[in-house]
């Protein structure tokens, strides 16, 4: 059996940017946009690491290794160690289990306060995704790469030592999984004062940017529930669910908002990113089922024509992702007839163009 080794330069968590000069919110920001994509290949993202490899000189195509067909997909269940290269030999950083295998880059561009945009070539489960602590990237495979390459396909047989080291490692991965135990910490000894754990939650929130810490006082608040007016609650939840958001666990955000409707009435903040998340997560009957709740509500209300128009495009977008390209086209007309919008007319006649 075949093992792809991939060589990229050395980052210490490879889960964003690691520039001490930048602020946070200048860090936050400009990882929005995905930039340099390597230096996010152990990040959890909504349960899987999106791995990035430039093949040969900023070239992301892996089609110099061979295949059987012309499909986008080169491997399934593929292992992948990832190596970097120092003075003249390659050690190991870490590997994927069970990986997908792109032969050319994949791209997937984030919406508003969702994500970041995805630029990759490999993608395995986060569980299957291990980093080593930079303390044991000592290892030192006895590989050459191919010249002017950043690509090596070995058979198994050739790097039993490796596959020994990877099979009986027993330390702690250096990457974040955020499962629910981890989601679901709470403060030690934490005080019997929900607002106050409310409101440091919010500061590590908005002030830090610590979203997880954040999450941490906002799970010790809601313990004491008991002490909490519904809106309060709802407050909390609320805020604990944009946290989850911004740390790329779109699943858990979900069940987040989706509780907070159960116990409250029509939010349209909740909806709006309801949308937003429904849609990344490719669960396009939903979107456009709170698309529909939106616009049962909005259409009667003054100035809300931009508002409309948009989610309207949304709706149609997903239309299209059901394969219903009559209803998207039927949507997407009208917003063009009407808007006032000319990005957004130009947005939707470029749709219609993309899909028929």
């Amino acid at each position: 059996m075949n093992v792809l080794i991939l060589n990229i330069p050395f980052y210490i968590n490879y889960n964003g940017i690691e520039d001490e000069n930048l602020n946070r919110y200048d860090k936050f920001f400009k990882e929005k946009k995905g930039e340099n994509p390597e230096i996010y290949n152990f990040q959890d993202y909504n349960g899987n690491c999106y791995g990035y490899i430039s093949a040969k000189d900023g070239l992301v195509n892996l089609s110099e290794i061979k295949f059987k067909n012309d499909e986008s997909l080169l491997f399934k269940n593929m292992l992948v160690l990832w190596v970097y290269k120092i003075k003249n030999n390659y050690n190991l950083l870490g590997w994927y289990k069970n990986a997908e295998v792109f032969k050319y880059l994949q791209k997937k561009i984030s919406l508003p306060s969702v994500g970041r945009d995805l630029y990759f070539n490999i993608k395995a489960k986060s569980k299957d995704s291990f980093l080593l602590n930079p303390l044991d990237r000592n290892f030192e495979l006895n590989i050459t790469f191919p010249k002017d390459t950043n690509i090596l396909l070995k058979n198994e047989d050739d790097i039993k030592e490796t596959l020994n080291f990877i099979n009986t490692y027993n330390k702690k991965r250096f990457n974040i999984i955020y499962d629910e135990k981890i989601l679901n910490q709470s403060i030690k000894f934490a005080p019997n004062n929900p607002i106050s754990l409310a409101k440091r939650a919010s500061i590590f929130m908005y002030n830090e940017m610590n979203f997880l810490e954040a999450i941490k006082f906002f799970n010790s608040a809601i313990y004491y529930k008991d002490s909490l007016s519904l809106q309060q609650i709802l407050n909390i939840k609320y805020e604990k669910a944009l946290c989850l958001q911004m740390l790329n666990c779109f699943d858990y955000a979900i069940n987040e908002f989706e509780e907070i409707l159960n116990i409250s009435n029509y939010n349209f903040n909740i909806y709006k990113n309801l949308i937003y998340l429904y849609f990344i997560t490719e669960n396009f009957e939903k979107t456009i089922c709170i698309c529909d709740k939106i616009i049962e509500h909005e259409e009667n209300i003054p100035n809300n024509r931009e508002i409309l128009e948009e989610i309207n495009c949304f709706k149609a977008e997903a239309y299209i992702y059901t394969n219903n390209l009559c209803k998207a086209n039927k949507i997407l007309k009208n917003v063009i007839k009407f808007t006032e919008n000319e990005n957004l007319k130009n947005h939707c006649i470029n749709i219609i163009k993309k899909f028929n």
